[in-house]
């Protein structure tokens, strides 16, 4: 358990005192201080409780009825830039990237898939007053002709049940799906733990 804990400390970069707070999925939160900030310091059974696990390794709590087989591969939206820390397993990781929206309408991003982990969840991360507050997120819109970047310290997604962790300098594929019944794919590239941008 405390090399599950450190392995989550490590991802989120050095700092001060943090205290993290949880969004369940009852709409209560729940605070955790950490020795440092970021996306990965909680462990995966917080997020077990918030939602519904998914069949092949989609899960949103809020969108349960996703339909990844119909959906088709959309010619104005693309993801570029994806990259995630390489955690050991079983700790949770974070996904990064940036989300072009080339059409003519605006769009939500609703779901993301990996065939690496079983279970992908989208959420932000805000701070206030040196506190840094994690919270799933139901969807996030991206404008038209826009593009918006998941980075650390603000929208990411939340990677757990890897079976082995994946090997720093690998890629990882990652699948997006949005509210207009399109989806995106990203090859994703691991890197160490510590890292704090692309």
């Amino acid at each position: 358990m405390k090399k599950l804990m450190l392995a989550g400390i490590l991802a989120l970069g050095c700092a001060s005192q943090t205290t993290i707070a949880f969004a369940s999925g009852d709409g209560h939160a729940k605070d955790h201080a950490h020795a440092g900030h970021g996306d990965a310091a909680h462990a995966s059974a917080e997020h077990s409780a918030s939602g519904h696990d998914m069949p092949g390794g989609h899960h949103m709590p809020q969108h349960e009825a996703l339909d990844w087989d119909s959906a088709k591969v959309s010619d104005t939206i693309t993801v570029t830039e994806c990259w995630i820390r390489s955690l050991p397993a079983p700790a949770p990781s974070g996904g990064y990237f940036v989300v072009h929206n080339n059409g003519q309408n605006a769009i939500k991003l609703i779901g993301a898939a990996s065939p690496t982990y079983g279970m992908v969840m989208l959420h932000q991360t805000t701070q206030h007053e040196g506190m840094s507050r994690m919270s799933d997120v139901e969807d996030i819109t991206i404008a038209s002709g826009g593009m918006l970047a998941f980075k650390p310290g603000g929208y990411h997604a939340m990677l757990e049940q890897a079976a082995k962790a994946p090997a720093i300098g690998s890629q990882v594929a990652l699948d997006f799906l949005f509210d207009n019944g399109e989806k995106a794919s990203a090859q994703c590239e691991v890197k160490s733990a510590n890292t704090l941008a692309r």
